[in-house]
Formats: C-alpha cells, structure tokens, sequence
C-alpha cells in the first residue's frame, strides 16, 4: 500500500486550530467555561484557521504575492471592545488542553516546509495572535519588528543661542508697614 504524501503546512496548521476548538469544546462539556466565552473562542479560532487556508492556497497557487503591497492610509477607527481575553497564553490557561496544540504549533513554525508562507506579511499578521494566545514564541520571520521611530531632520547650520537677558537689579529691602514681622525698635 503506498504511502499517502504528508500533509501541506497550511493543512497541518489547520489540524492544529481543529484540535484547539476540539478542546475548548470538550471544556464546554464540563461547564468549566461560560457559553458565550466558548462561542467567542471558537469563531475566533475558526475564521483565524479559514483565513490562514485561503491565504495559504493563494500564496500556493501564485495569485497572492508575498511581498507586502503598499497601501493608502486608512483613516483610523475606535477599535471595539475586547470580547476574548488578552495576554500571552491567554488560551493554555483558561483551557490546558491547548498546550499539546501550542506545541505542535511551535514544532510546525520551526519546519522549513513553513517558510514560503512565513515569507508573507499577511500570514504573519494572522499568526502572530495565534502565537500570542498560545504562549508560542513566533519565529523571526512573523515577529513584530520594532515600531520605527522617526528621526529628527538634521539642521544644516547650527542656530546660534539667544542672547541671554542681562541681569534683574535686586530690589531693595521693603521697610514699613509692608514688610513681614514686628517692627524693628531703631
């Protein structure tokens, strides 16, 4: 019997997210986790593993690519309430089934077989949350870079200083009703 070829990346990425939800329904079973958490936990992780598919077989196919394209600057909008949790590892502690998948999930990012889609921005912009969540470190490749701060355009001739204000004359003692404490006996 031949042997079936393995899994593409994107396929096993797919798996991994599968068993997340698979776990975090397994918590729901037990009621150790509010319904409405399980419902936000599972759409999230399934529309982050639809878009990590779609993106992957673009980048498969060439119709996606992996370059960064240079967009026009969106005006910003108020971001909406967090609904999920926030922090690193955020999953692996509501639900520690998770961290067999967390370390699927580091061993995948580490195979060379990851780096065509880790060579795209987009997917990076999709796993770096999964990562976070999962308490998994992120490959250089996908992290972050530093925010880039802007320098401060070089003067071409020094300023000179201002001048510096002459000196205030002092102002002589008060003497008389005015001045502070008992009259002073002459």
């Amino acid at each position: 019997m031949p042997h079936a070829p393995p899994p593409a990346p994107a396929e096993r990425l797919a798996r991994i997210i599968d068993l997340l939800c698979r776990a975090v329904a397994a918590r729901s079973a037990g009621g150790a986790l509010a319904g409405p958490l399980i419902i936000l936990i599972w759409g999230h992780l399934r529309r982050r593993a639809s878009r990590i598919f779609r993106l992957a077989a673009r980048l498969a196919a060439g119709t996606k690519s992996a370059s960064p394209r240079i967009q026009p600057a969106r005006p910003t909008r108020p971001k909406p309430p967090q609904r999920l949790p926030r922090g690193v590892a955020w999953l692996v502690r509501l639900v520690p089934e998770t961290a067999s998948g967390a370390a699927q999930l580091q061993h995948l990012l580490a195979e060379p077989e990851m780096a065509p889609l880790l060579a795209s921005p987009q997917m990076g912009r999709l796993l770096r949350p999964l990562c976070r969540m999962l308490g998994v470190t992120p490959p250089p490749e996908i992290a972050k870079p530093p925010p880039v701060t802007p320098a401060a355009p070089a003067r071409a001739t020094p300023r000179a200083s201002p001048p510096v204000p002459p000196p205030r004359p002092a102002s002589p003692p008060r003497v008389g009703p005015a001045a502070c404490g008992p009259p002073v006996a002459a």
